[in-house]
C-alpha cells in the first residue's frame, strides 16, 4: 500500500511538472503584423486578441501596417512573429510581383490558421459610374496599391479577364488598401478593388459617391479562365449583402479565403502551437464580436483550400484535436516540394543573372516560369 502511494505521488508529480512545463511555454506576448486601421481584418484580429487575453492571459501586439511588403518585411526582420494576410502571402511564397527582386525572392512561409470565408474582393466603382463590365475598364483610372502585390495581382487578373493589360488603364498609386478605396469618394480613381464587408467600403457606400460593383458572371468561362491563370487563388462567389448591395439583390463577383495567419518556417514551434491553439480555443470569446466568426470555427476553417504549407506547430495541434488528415498531409508535402523547387530556381537565377537590379525581376519571372512549368512544378 505504501509503495502504491509512493508510485501514485510520483506519477502525479510528473504530471504536475509536465503541466507546469507546458504552462511555462505559453507565451505572454505575441506580435503580429496586420492590416491598417479601418480594415475589417484589423477589427478581426483585435477581437480575437481580446478573447485570447481574456482566456489565456496572452496579449497580442498588433502592428497595423499600410501595405503587404511592410508587413512581410516586419516578419522577415523579426519585428513581428506573425503576419496577417489575405492574398499577398501567395506572391511572397512564389516570389512574384513585389517579391520578384534580389532582396526578396520566394519566402519560406508557413500557415497557422485561415478563415474559410470566401471574402468578396472585386472591382468597385462609384454608383452610377456606368462601368457595367470588366471590358468597360479600358481607359479608366484604376487603383494600384504600392507594396501590395496581393491586391495588384488581382487587378491584373480582372483586367486579363476582359483581355486587358495594365497598359490599357491609367494606374493611380495609393499607400494602402483603405486610401485606395477612399479614392472613389475623392474621384481619384474610377475603380478600386474592395470587400463588401470592409468598414472603408461601407464608408464609401454611405458617402455622396455611393458604391457599385462590376459584375463577373459565373458562367463566363473564358473570363474566369483568364482570371485564374493570373491569380489561381481567386474563385467565383455570389454576394447578397453588404456595401453596395440592395436587399434581395444577388451579384456574381470574385472572392477567396481570407485572412490567413502566417509565420516563417523558422518560427519557434511552441509559439506557433500556442497561437494556433489560442485562436481555436478562444472562439467562444470572439464569436459574437465579428460577423466573420463562423468562418473561424475550427471544423469550418480547417476545410479551407491552402496554397502554402502549414507550420509544424499548427500541424502538431491539429493532430492533437483530430482534425489533420492524410489528404491535408499529402497536400502539405506537395507544397513543401514546390517551395524547394522555387528556392532552387531562385538560387540558380541569382547565380546566372548579370544585369542591373532593375532588370532582375523580369529575368527571375522568366526563369521561374520555365522552372515551374513542368508537371512537378
Amino acid at each position: 500500500m505504501k509503495l502504491k502511494s509512493i508510485l501514485t505521488a510520483s506519477v502525479f508529480g510528473i504530471g504536475l511538472m509536465s503541466g507546469l512545463a507546458i504552462a511555462q511555454e505559453k507565451p505572454g506576448v505575441l506580435s503580429i503584423a496586420a492590416s491598417d486601421v479601418g480594415s475589417y481584418r484589423y477589427a478581426e484580429i483585435t477581437a480575437q486578441g481580446e478573447a485570447i487575453d481574456e482566456q489565456f492571459g496572452t496579449k497580442l501586439r498588433v502592428m497595423p501596417l499600410g501595405n503587404a511588403v511592410a508587413r512581410a518585411l516586419a516578419l522577415k526582420t523579426g519585428r513581428s512573429e506573425f503576419w496577417q494576410s489575405c492574398s499577398a502571402y501567395f506572391t511572397a511564397f512564389e516570389g512574384t510581383g513585389d517579391f520578384a527582386t534580389k532582396s526578396w525572392g520566394p519566402q519560406p512561409l508557413r500557415l497557422l490558421l485561415m478563415s474559410n470565408r470566401a471574402a468578396n474582393f472585386s472591382p468597385a466603382t462609384k454608383d452610377g459610374a456606368g462601368i457595367s463590365s470588366l471590358s468597360a475598364l479600358r481607359g479608366k483610372k484604376v487603383a494600384w496599391v504600392v507594396g501590395n502585390s496581393g491586391i495588384n495581382i488581382q487587378t491584373e487578373a480582372f483586367l486579363a479577364g476582359a483581355g486587358l493589360t495594365l497598359d490599357d488603364v491609367e494606374l493611380v498609386e495609393f499607400p494602402g488598401y483603405s486610401p485606395s478605396v477612399r479614392g472613389l469618394i475623392t474621384g481619384e480613381v474610377d475603380m478600386a478593388l474592395a470587400a463588401n464587408t470592409s468598414p472603408v467600403t461601407l464608408e464609401v457606400a454611405s458617402s455622396g459617391s455611393g458604391l457599385d460593383w462590376v459584375p463577373i458572371p459565373a458562367d463566363d468561362a473564358e473570363a474566369w479562365e483568364k482570371i485564374q491563370e493570373v491569380a489561381p487563388f481567386v474563385a467565383k462567389t455570389t454576394v447578397t449583402s453588404g456595401a453596395g448591395v440592395e436587399e434581395g439583390q444577388e451579384i456574381e463577383l470574385a472572392g477567396y479565403p481570407c485572412p490567413q495567419y502566417l509565420a516563417l518556417d523558422s518560427q519557434d514551434e511552441t509559439k506557433v502551437y500556442w497561437f494556433t491553439k489560442m485562436l481555436v480555443e478562444s472562439y467562444d470569446g470572439y464569436k459574437d464580436a465579428i460577423t466573420s466568426a463562423p468562418y473561424w470555427e475550427i471544423q469550418t476553417a480547417i476545410k479551407s483550400h491552402f496554397a502554402v504549407p502549414y507550420h509544424a506547430g499548427s500541424v502538431k495541434y491539429f493532430n492533437e484535436i483530430g482534425v489533420w488528415n492524410d489528404e491535408m498531409e499529402t497536400r502539405n508535402q506537395r507544397l513543401l516540394a514546390r517551395e524547394a523547387r522555387l528556392a532552387e530556381a531562385y538560387a540558380a537565377a541569382m547565380e546566372s543573372f548579370s544585369g542591373t537590379d532593375d532588370d532582375f525581376p523580369a529575368y527571375w519571372e522568366e526563369q521561374r516560369a520555365a522552372a515551374m512549368s513542368t508537371p512537378e512544378g
